[in-house]
């Protein structure tokens, strides 16, 4: 059977909960960003940190018409969060209430309110769909132990050296980051140290909570491979931590972890390494990292329908008991539910990854040789293909991303592309995105943004494709139609 793309508003999956809404084409996509009726008035559900799930809403709706609050409502996942986050933005909030085992806090509407929004999407604070669907049936809180273990014991091989106990499961990848960012300010700031080296183009929400830190240096080397750069930046002696993706997303390039690693022992400095691109069964980076955080949203999720996170400290590493102990008591923990969802899906991360990093490289290979493709970007290609591959896992390949540069117009091929299409990856569904037009909209609808996109060594008008367990010769189908003139 071909592979098709979904209707405009469905999710993938059909599953109230699902992390992934279909945007079919690059006109659908202007008017997601631009929240236009058209097509906002279709969405039920979508990527959580942007989208509120319709259940969400639905709970935040009926929490504040029993407790009588009005303005903009935050169903939060603890009032710690709240009270942080609009101290962060300036808002202040009317009101918070405890809802059960969640948090609404209300505020006025304005600027503040949507300063607030923001920082709720980047730290990944909201409430999932399935904490919102057991209080709207009042069910009573669960217990998540039996999940948690699950959990940890199937990611405990990926992350060896680390207690599982010591393995933290938060709300999403962004919590995690948000949860390292802050543990590292807090051992290193007493210290003289507050700037942060990033180094290569990250993932939006990781960039912008350097961008809005208010009292900290933001340094960003775009060439993973500029270790010079960052040597001169570490050498001022005030850097707290480096940040980089292994590899970044979309460039799919990764830096020389190893000689990071040094030169952040030499200068004092804390090294976070995030390896979402790929997933935690296709590198070992914890022997080099200071804290490792990743999303388990995808790999490890694979069914598209749960948010996830993890942190792991380095335990052996200097401050590893501290550090760990402030990053326990930010991050928000994923919720019972999620945690059995999770818990029935992450043993399967390891053979996933596999099938969908050997589909990928079929794929890759055949669109390079494609007329209609200018350039294939995958994590073991490339000029630091070397760099990647010193971090492989026996047997493991390059993950379910590839990242296309076309000749012709992006707009027709995407259009014209029968695969679920969509933010969101490492899942069991092939999925396509216009990845800049979504995280980078106001910078690639005008010249100078896009100017500062290719500054950085990409394509404003890439696409991100995350291949799925689909089979091959299926997804191969779907690009050569595309693909024709």
């Amino acid at each position: 059977m071909p592979i098709l793309s979904p209707a405009l508003g469905a999710t993938v999956p059909a599953s109230p909960h699902a992390t992934v809404v279909c945007l079919p084409t690059l006109a659908d996509v202007e008017s997601y960003e631009r929240k236009e009726a058209r097509v906002w008035k279709l969405l039920r559900a979508g990527y959580p940190r942007f989208v509120r799930n319709e259940l969400v809403s639905r709970a935040a709706q009926e929490a504040a018409r029993q407790l009588g609050r009005s303005g903009e409502l935050f169903p939060l996942v603890s009032e710690a969060a709240a009270r942080r986050l609009a101290e962060y933005a300036g808002a202040v909030l009317t009101s918070v209430d405890r809802v059960g085992d969640w948090c609404l806090a209300t505020t006025r509407a304005g600027d503040a309110a949507l300063r607030l929004a923001k920082m709720v999407q980047h730290t990944g604070s909201l409430i999932s769909s399935r904490q919102a669907e057991a209080w709207l049936a009042g069910a009573a809180p669960g217990d998540g132990a039996a999940a948690l273990r699950a959990v940890r014991t199937a990611l405990s091989p990926l992350l060896a050296g680390v207690a599982a106990d010591d393995l933290l499961i938060a709300t999403s990848g962004m919590n995690a980051v948000d949860a390292g960012l802050a543990a590292v300010d807090a051992v290193q700031r007493p210290r003289g140290r507050s700037a942060w080296i990033q180094l290569g183009w990250l993932y939006v929400d990781s960039t912008r909570l350097f961008e809005k830190a208010r009292d900290a240096r933001h340094h960003f080397v775009p060439d993973v491979r500029d270790l010079a750069a960052v040597e001169r930046l570490l050498a001022a002696g005030d850097v707290a931590g480096v940040f980089t993706e292994v590899p970044n997303n979309p460039q799919l390039e990764t830096a020389d972890i190893p000689a990071l690693r040094a030169l952040c022992d030499k200068h004092g400095a804390k090294l976070l390494l995030d390896p979402s691109s790929v997933g935690l069964a296709s590198v070992d980076v914890l022997p080099f990292a200071d804290i490792v955080v990743s999303s388990l949203t995808k790999y490890a999720g694979s069914e598209g329908d749960v948010m996830a996170g993890v942190l792991a400290v380095h335990p052996s590493r200097a401050d590893g008991a501290e550090l760990l102990a402030h990053a326990r008591r930010r991050l928000e923990p994923s919720h019972a539910l999620d945690l059995g969802a999770l818990a029935t899906q992450v043993g399967r991360m390891s053979e996933v990854t596999r099938r969908l990093s050997a589909t990928a490289a079929e794929l890759a290979r055949r669109l390079a040789a494609h007329p209609a493709v200018a350039r294939v970007r995958t994590a073991d290609t490339g000029p630091t293909a070397e760099a990647y591959r010193r971090l492989l896992r026996p047997g493991a390949g390059a993950g379910s991303l590839i990242t296309l540069e076309l000749r012709g117009d992006m707009r027709r091929v995407y259009d014209r592309l029968a695969v679920a299409k969509g933010p969101s990856f490492g899942l069991r569904y092939t999925l396509a995105a216009p990845f800049l037009w979504l995280a980078h909209f106001e910078e690639v609808t005008n010249e100078q943004g896009r100017a500062h996109i290719r500054a950085a060594g990409l394509d404003p008008d890439l696409l991100r494709i995350s291949v799925g367990l689909e089979p091959a010769e299926e997804i191969w189908a779907a690009f050569e139609v595309a693909l024709a003139k």
